[in-house]
């Protein structure tokens, strides 16, 4: 690795170090029109990151596995009843299976529920990209729940969807740190 890597990783490393140790919460922020609230995208821009080679044993502290947590309910917010957006909760776990922070890009991508498909997803939905990334440490915190010590994301749709209507919703995350990672989980809208 040259200077510039070596200089980089270092400035990138201690950058993680200090966010780790910040203390924050997750603002309960407004579902809809407030800073919390994630838009609706156009069509998916995957993030390209170059990979950083990170050292032995601080690479076993990066996430190696993210989930959707049972947390992550459709809200309804409207007198008409249609769900009006997501409150989706995603974990992510080190090589110790313990909560860690996820430095990098999240996009979700919601789908019918299509019973015979082995993926069961069907038809795409919605698609809704993180941005700007998660790389930023304030932008890192201000998604994260330490109570629960997880990310909350407030995704929001214009198009109400039916009450008990089954979806498969898909989390990628992407990083410079870590391979791509990707969960899915099946859920009932209104539920």
């Amino acid at each position: 690795m040259n200077s510039f890597g070596k200089r980089t990783t270092s400035i990138i490393l201690t950058a993680l170090a200090a966010t780790t140790t910040m203390i924050g919460g997750c603002d309960a922020g407004n579902w809809f029109g407030g800073s919390d609230t994630v838009p609706l995208t156009s069509p998916p821009n995957e993030h390209q990151y170059a990979q950083i080679d990170v050292p032995q044993p601080i690479n076993l502290l990066l996430p190696k596995s993210i989930n959707i947590h049972p947390f992550t309910v459709t809200r309804t917010f409207d007198d008409a009843g249609g769900i009006r957006g997501i409150d989706v909760r995603v974990e992510a776990f080190n090589a110790f299976h313990e909560a860690t922070k996820a430095f990098g890009s999240f996009r979700f991508e919601l789908h019918t529920h299509q019973a015979p498909a082995p993926t069961a997803k069907g038809e795409l939905r919605e698609i809704w990209e993180i941005e700007p990334s998660l790389l930023d440490p304030k932008e890192n915190m201000r998604y994260w729940n330490r109570s629960q010590q997880m990310y909350e994301f407030k995704l929001q749709w214009t198009k109400p969807i039916p009450v008990g209507q089954k979806f498969v919703l898909t989390a990628v995350f992407t990083s410079p740190f870590t391979e791509r990672l990707t969960t899915r989980r099946i859920f009932i809208s209104g539920q």
